[in-house]
């Protein structure tokens, strides 16, 4: 049996999926063990995989990304010849330690999965945020969840299984998140611990207009709404259940009383405005912050924007609360951002 293979769905990814995959080889992983399953692509995304010289498998038609990795998996006995499987996404980039670090993190039998730290390929305005919105959660969140073996999601842009754990995932489409719903499966199903491993650098795509992002976050908070209903976290009584609990419970309450600011405002505009401008502040400080670790100066100067965009983070994801928890509706359509080059 092989130690790793790299299991990478794309679907009409032309634009980067020829970087992504010089990067994972350039990590040392041999062409002969990374699998593109092309999802029905129109772009010539398969072509470009081929001309790599790795493992290419074509869906017919687009089947969606749960339903392709469990194809690829099945169709190259992935689980029967490796030891572990690391899911990449197509417009994602490695750093060059990125598999040994993964390697030396299974070496710890009790591990089922590893999921590296995300940034942001920089572009505008839009992606800083999104730079800052990613150090944040490895920054305060990550690092604390492994430790207390709570982590609600394994990003699909940075995972890796150990092949026992994978075999017995469901990769089914009654979510849109099928990250967060593996992620935890792992929990329910007790096969091991989920460890955050932040040298386990990528690079990702992050969309570029405000539209896109405001769909990409719907799908990424409607789906952690339909993951929450169909394991039932809001009842649970597990330690992932009271994650669950605190970290929307407190979406939830900010949310509210964020949106609520024209009425602080009108009836107490003292206690209003000091809480914007605390707010505010310590976005800038966190910026500061982020812009000296990361290395993003953008992340700072663009700092004065992201007041709006806590609006508009608020107002998503009330609304997907409203559609999914309140109203009922299971959203199926996969919310996909307009690729660009960079």
């Amino acid at each position: 049996m092989n130690d790793l293979c790299v299991l990478l769905p794309a679907k009409d990814e032309c634009l980067g999926i020829g970087k992504t995959l010089r990067s994972i080889l350039r990590a040392g992983v041999s062409a002969t063990d990374v699998y593109v399953v092309d999802d029905g692509s129109s772009d010539g995304t398969g072509e470009i995989a081929r001309a790599l010289g790795v493992n290419v498998l074509r869906n017919p038609k687009n089947i969606g990304k749960a339903h392709s990795i469990r194809r690829g998996a099945r169709e190259f006995q992935l689980t029967e010849r490796y030891g572990y499987v690391c899911l990449m996404d197509a417009d994602t980039e490695v750093c060059e330690d990125y598999f040994a670090v993964v390697r030396n993190t299974f070496a710890d039998p009790s591990v089922a999965a590893v999921c590296g730290r995300a940034k942001s390929t920089p572009h505008n305005w839009l992606t800083a945020y999104r730079s800052l919105a990613y150090w944040m959660s490895h920054a305060i969140y990550k690092a604390g969840q492994s430790n207390m073996n709570v982590i609600t999601v394994a990003p699909g842009c940075a995972s890796s299984f150990r092949s026992a754990a994978f075999a017995q995932l469901e990769w089914n489409s009654d979510t849109i998140v099928e990250d967060m719903d593996c992620t935890i499966q792992i929990h329910r199903k007790h096969l091991g611990r989920i460890v955050y491993q932040k040298d386990a650098l990528v690079s990702t795509q992050d969309p570029r207009t405000l539209r896109d992002y405001a769909k990409q976050l719907y799908r990424w908070d409607t789906g952690t709404w339909q993951t929450g209903k169909k394991y039932a976290l809001w009842t649970g009584r597990d330690r992932i259940d009271w994650e669950f609990k605190l970290l929307m419970g407190e979406g939830l309450l900010f949310s509210m009383l964020y949106l609520l600011a024209p009425v602080w405002l009108t009836f107490y505009p003292r206690i209003a405005l000091f809480g914007i401008g605390l707010d505010w502040l310590v976005f800038i400080v966190l910026a500061l912050a982020c812009a000296a670790c990361d290395g993003r100066k953008d992340v700072f100067y663009c700092s004065p924007l992201y007041v709006i965009m806590r609006f508009v983070d608020c107002s998503v994801f009330l609304y997907s609360y409203w559609h999914t928890v309140v109203r009922r509706q299971h959203v199926r359509r996969w919310f996909a951002a307009a690729r660009y080059l960079f």
